[in-house]
């Protein structure tokens, strides 16, 4: 045979995979982006951006299977396993032995790893050298057994059928019969496992996007034999493939060239479209037309440009720490609120990092974030702007001295660390409060008072800091006492990583106290969220709206500003413009900021208004919540609409959250529920500027 002859012979094999793999993908691709609200030309462009990895994939898997089925030669291998009567009781005994040789495999594994986990406290090197050596040893056994396990199966499903094939006249073990149970077995095996096991111990996990690679591989499937009737009329599949191909190639480069913004949606939704665009472009270049001088803040005329440290501590409730009279060891915390401004009833915008975060950053609810989980955090919308990048348009020197690399790392390209020009990564919340204290004091010696400062033309800074020892309080290495047990033991654990990162706190302010007042920067220190520590059932967080996991300190320290104390709600979307306005700027407004600023409550120029202000939460449906909650906070009361359905609370006469007021006071309900819708609707508002062709 010719080398033509030989590659004519090799398309006309592989041409079938190729067209149902793209038809595949192609009403995949339909079916998952119909209702995101793209539009019809973006809804090709996400089918096509899906297809850019599927395509392969599907192609590959379609390839492979059909190569190996040609190896196997079933059509030749089944007659040879039949038996008199037309029963395999030797196949479904091989059937029977591999299912469960899988399940033996994989339970050992797993449990042979939990408990080199628990055995070595999670050292890597040393769970990744156990598991080989878990399922190398079980394999063996198992290879070991099947001789004489598979003989004895057979002998017993042969003396079975033979009874039942008297009875019925036929045997119930012919190979269709035998593949057909397999199929319906393995998939409840995997429905079952899924629900009653491994759900279980992951908890909330969001199995939408399975539907795309579901279809896209039952049509991949379903095409084949379609194609073998279809053959002398080849374009009755393959013209619509050819054409759904071109569509969506066609989408694909418009979108990419012209209408930019329509990317950033597809990539924020958590689909294949989206992952394949975050898997095959660098999302960041669409953001290279834009520059600093974009974000630059408008100057409030005459106002001097003040430095700002900002001090955000993971997972630290209000009620545990000195700012409530709680009973966390905290003296850095409560000498520094004698002398700053406190607010009682601060509450974050989520329960969790990456949804707190970014609100506090860009001073925007939740809802209006644009952006993707990756891992544990929420990769920003690279149209938004962190305050860090804003302070950075302004001339600031910009640092940042932060726990967690999956966050704020730069190579991670979050968005979390964008317009820092330093930044120091350590777990270790002593090395981080020591890099910042050798970062600021050297700043300052440089210009000890604001005329020096002025003379040598040294730009105001930004530093930020963020802690997460109290969130991981559970992981301390100081185990509780012998006596501690229950919800009081963890309250004392939880206590006790309050009163370590306090320590750390006050290395920071020791270094800040040294500075004469007139250039002493301003200081903030608050949290991204609480800890329910047994509260209403909850252990951690991310699990409801209650004040447990909401309320958090926010103490702002401006030099020169008496202390006070304000009992007015807010919401820690009101920081980022906060800040900007306190630094002598004017803070941003709709679209970008949906926060007010809290300056004038800081320095007295206005009353607190106790029975005011308003905080607006939410806990939205990603990976670590099976459910949506919407919360909101107008003075001593909080309407909580969740899984619970309404819950009104007076949280002056109930801290706990214990008694539901909903129905006693309809009234309020109904005035508060007005107030959610409100609030609700505005997150439907775009957060910033529409992008198209730059």
């Amino acid at each position: 045979m010719s080398a033509r002859s030989r590659l004519t012979a090799v398309g006309r094999w592989i041409a079938p995979s190729v067209i149902a793999a793209a038809l595949g993908v192609a009403v995949a691709g339909a079916v998952e982006n119909a209702d995101q609200g793209y539009g019809a030309v973006g809804a090709i462009a996400a089918a096509g951006f899906a297809a850019m990895l599927a395509l392969p994939a599907c192609l590959a898997g379609a390839l492979a299977v059909r190569g190996l089925w040609a190896a196997w030669r079933p059509a030749r291998l089944a007659p040879a396993l039949v038996e008199d009567g037309g029963g395999a009781p030797r196949l479904a005994a091989w059937v029977v032995f591999l299912t469960l040789g899988t399940l033996v495999l994989s339970w050992s594994v797993f449990n042979g790893v939990r408990l080199l986990s628990q055995w070595t406290t999670f050292k890597v090197n040393v769970v990744s050298l156990g598991a080989p050596i878990f399922a190398i040893t079980a394999a063996l056994a198992l290879a070991a057994l099947s001789r004489p396990l598979v003989d004895a199966l057979s002998a017993g499903l042969r003396a079975l059928d033979a009874r039942l094939r008297r009875r019925l006249g036929r045997s119930l073990l012919t190979p269709r019969a035998i593949l057909g149970a397999t199929l319906t077995a393995a998939a409840a095996l995997v429905v079952g496992a899924w629900f009653l096991t491994i759900k279980p111990r992951i908890g909330p996990l969001d199995v939408d996007i399975a539907l795309y690679p579901a279809l896209a591989i039952t049509v991949t499937a379903a095409v084949h034999p379609v194609w073998r009737r279809l053959r002398p009329r080849v374009a009755a599949l393959a013209a619509p493939a050819a054409a759904a191909a071109l569509a969506m190639i066609g989408g694909v480069v418009h979108v990419r060239l012209d209408r930019p913004s329509l990317m950033l949606e597809i990539w924020s939704a958590p689909t294949v479209a989206g992952l394949s665009v975050e898997t095959v472009f660098d999302v960041d270049v669409l953001r290279s037309a834009a520059t600093l001088e974009a974000y630059r803040p408008r100057p409030r005329p005459g106002a001097p440009r003040r430095d700002i440290v900002l001090v955000t501590i993971d997972t630290m409730r209000y009620d545990r720490t000195p700012l409530a009279k709680g009973p966390a060891s905290m003296p850095t915390l409560k000498q520094l609120a004698e002398r700053a401004a406190v607010f009682e009833r601060a509450f974050a915008p989520s329960n969790v990092t990456r949804r707190s975060m970014p609100a506090m950053m860009l001073g925007a609810s939740p809802p209006r974030i644009r952006g993707r989980v990756v891992g544990w955090a929420l990769r920003l919308d690279p149209r938004h702007v962190p305050l860090a990048e804003r302070f950075a348009a302004a001339g600031y020197a910009t640092a940042g001295f932060f726990c967690c690399g999956s966050f704020w790392d730069p190579d991670k390209k979050t968005g979390y660390s964008r317009g820092l020009a330093s930044i120091t990564i350590d777990q270790d919340g002593e090395v981080l409060a020591t890099e910042a204290r050798k970062y600021l004091e050297a700043r300052y010696a440089a210009a000890p008072d604001a005329k020096a400062a002025d003379a040598a033309d040294v730009a105001p800074t930004f530093t930020w800091l963020h802690f997460i020892e109290p969130h991981n309080w559970m992981k301390r290495k100081d185990a509780p006492d012998a006596a501690d047990k229950g919800k009081d033991s963890r309250q004392r654990r939880y206590d006790r990583a309050l009163g370590e990162v306090d320590g750390y706190l006050a290395e920071l302010v020791a270094a800040l106290d040294a500075i004469p007042e007139a250039r002493r920067p301003i200081l903030v220190v608050t949290s991204d969220h609480g800890e329910g520590l047994g509260d209403h059932g909850a252990l951690y967080h991310s699990s409801d709206l209650y004040d447990s996991q909401l309320r958090v300190p926010l103490v702002v320290a401006v030099p020169g500003v008496p202390a006070r104390r304000i009992p007015e709600t807010v919401s820690l979307t009101d920081l980022a413009p906060t800040l900007l306005d306190l630094a002598g700027f004017e803070p941003p407004t709709l679209p970008d900021m949906d926060g007010r600023s809290l300056a004038d409550l800081v320095t007295g120029a206005r009353a607190p208004d106790p029975e005011g202000g308003l905080a607006y939460a939410v806990m939205l449906k990603d990976r670590s919540s099976s459910q949506e909650a919407y919360a909101v906070v107008r003075g001593r009361h909080k309407l909580i609409d969740g899984p619970k359905g309404i819950e009104l609370y007076d949280l002056v006469a109930d801290p706990k959250e214990a008694k539901n007021l909903a129905d006693e006071q309809p009234e309020l309900r109904a005035e508060l529920e007005a107030v959610l819708a409100e609030r609700r609707a505005l997150d439907a508002r775009p957060p910033f500027q529409r992008w198209e062709k730059q």
